[in-house]
């Protein structure tokens, strides 16, 4: 009895090892089924694979991407706002650059035109009785002031409108040195200022253009024509030197250059001057074939300051005209 119930243990043991070595077969089996299953699935390896990241990485980078595209775009905008304030700076900087030129420029043209066009004192801040001597040929207005004949407010020295034997005129310079008003080559100081101007634009072009002869007072203009007059007659001076009063060297806005005699309208020096003597507000006083109006010969070297309006009107495009002749009056001794 007791050896049958050894058996039916042993025999139920061995049944409960077999039933446990069933299962735990089955069981290899089913997860070797699922690995081959796993493994079946697995995809080849994306090249793109690399470049992706895990979704919380990606979060990060679009994140990290947008602060940065939000700093492009700063920059960007800084960038664009430092061009756009480059740009407001470089025309505000073109703007005073200009503001300064046209400034400059209008500086420039006062000063121009104080030396220039107003060559003479208005009339009405010169002391003296004004007296109305009517109008040219040509309608332009005369006036006497002190004994001095002005036209148009230009004032007149010739054959028919003479100066006072006592007249100086004041605000002179000498060329190239001098003080005192009886100096043989003082000038007007407008004029000299114009002139120097001339003498720096013709040494740049390698001519020398200088003041042989300025301001004469009466008194040496009458020993000068006296002496002519001694040499060649009193016909023949009067064709080429003025009679004491009568010389517009005595009213210190002539002058004449270099050699003082007909060759100088041969030379360089003076094709020049003739031809640009206007830019500086310089007139040829005597023109060629002008003597019917000036009454006198053509003088090359005989300069006059007019200011450049006047200047560049009897310049006449090369064609010189004389004051007489723009102003519509005569040259003419009484006598």
């Amino acid at each position: 009895m007791k050896k049958k119930k050894i058996i039916k243990v042993a025999v139920i043991f061995l049944m409960g090892a077999v039933l446990f070595l069933t299962i735990n077969k089955y069981m290899l089996n089913k997860d070797n089924k699922k690995e081959n299953l796993d493994n079946n699935n697995v995809k080849e390896p994306d090249n793109n694979d690399n470049n992706k990241v895990p979704a919380n990485d990606k979060v990060f980078d679009e994140k990290n991407k947008e602060i940065n595209n939000n700093t492009n775009d700063s920059k960007n905008n800084n960038s664009d706002t430092n061009n756009k304030n480059n740009d407001t700076n470089n025309e505000a900087s073109k703007d005073k650059s200009n503001e300064k030129k046209e400034q400059s420029s209008n500086n420039k043209q006062e000063d121009i035109d104080t030396k220039l066009t107003k060559a003479y004192p208005l009339l009405d801040k010169i002391r003296g009785e004004k007296i109305d001597k009517g109008t040219t040929a040509k309608g332009f207005k005369i006036t006497e002031i002190n004994g001095v004949t002005y036209i148009d407010d230009v004032m007149m020295v010739n054959k028919t409108y003479s100066l006072p034997s006592d007249y100086m005129p004041v605000d002179t310079v000498e060329s190239p040195e001098g003080k005192t008003n009886t100096c043989n080559k003082c000038i007007n100081k407008i004029a000299y200022k114009s002139f120097l101007n001339m003498q720096a634009d013709a040494k740049a072009l390698g001519l020398n253009i200088y003041i042989a002869s300025g301001y004469r007072p009466y008194v040496s203009q009458n020993k000068i024509y006296n002496n002519y007059i001694k040499r060649d007659g009193k016909k023949a001076a009067d064709t080429y030197s003025a009679r004491p009063g009568y010389s517009e060297h005595q009213s210190s806005y002539a002058f004449d250059l270099n050699s003082i005699n007909d060759s100088f309208a041969k030379t360089d020096e003076g094709k020049w001057v003739n031809n640009n003597a206007y830019l500086y507000g310089f007139i040829i006083r005597f023109p060629k074939g002008k003597s019917d109006y000036t009454g006198y010969k053509y003088e090359s070297w005989h300069l006059r300051y007019a200011g450049y309006d006047l200047a560049k009107k009897l310049y006449n495009d090369g064609n010189w005209l004389s004051l007489e002749e723009y102003f519509g009056v005569d040259s003419k001794y009484q006598d």
